[in-house]
């Protein structure tokens, strides 16, 4: 698991989730634009300068070895990013059932009282190794159809869900930073890791 102690150790994590689009302007000044498809997740992912290269050097390797085209699964286990904001008190066992678009319907678990079942940028990933959605409007407690950020990449049918920070993300690492060896035993980087979602 080398490309997850990159998240792990990042010092900042960039997450870009957002429609890719062309944006065109006439002389008079109109502007259109139009959705080109996509829209997958991508990490500009930053490592701490000045760590022990003696620690790092067994994870360069890995991650060399990994290099550009080899995909792994990583999980951004920062709370302060990933954690559940609802107010159901178990968030394992959950189902849902997809038809099509961009919404799915909670056909089991995830009850509570009150409160929200899931707000606004919660994570959730349908079936271990499918893809990961974030919730794109808050859901009350009674509330069964949730709508999330992008159209579901997954077949019509029922789904077990993951929420929060379970879920996890296979990507490949399309920009890999020279290090450089510094001072005494220290490591340093020429930029940051940018991995993409590998669908």
């Amino acid at each position: 698991m080398s490309f997850q102690t990159v998240f792990d150790n990042a010092t900042s994590i960039r997450i870009n989730k957002k429609k890719k689009v062309s944006v065109t302007t006439s002389r008079s000044g109109v502007v259109k634009s139009t959705s080109l498809g996509g829209q997958i997740w991508e990490f500009e992912v930053k490592l701490p300068d000045g760590p022990r290269y003696s620690e790092y050097r067994p994870l360069v390797e890995k991650m060399e070895a990994l290099d550009r085209v080899t995909t792994e699964t990583i999980q951004i286990s920062q709370s302060y990013i990933t954690g559940y904001q609802g107010d159901v008190s178990n968030i394992t066992g959950a189902t849902a059932t997809f038809t099509s678009g961009n919404t799915i319907s909670i056909t089991s678990g995830l009850t509570a009282t009150s409160g929200f079942r899931f707000k606004a940028g919660d994570l959730i990933q349908l079936g271990s190794g499918g893809s990961v959605y974030s919730v794109a409007q808050d859901a009350s407690f009674n509330q069964n159809v949730i709508t999330l950020n992008r159209p579901v990449l997954e077949s019509s049918g029922s789904y077990s869900l993951i929420v929060g920070p379970s879920v996890s993300w296979e990507v490949l690492c399309v920009s890999y930073p020279e290090y450089t060896i510094f001072g005494y035993d220290q490591i340093s980087w020429s930029g940051p890791f940018v991995f993409v979602e590998a669908i």
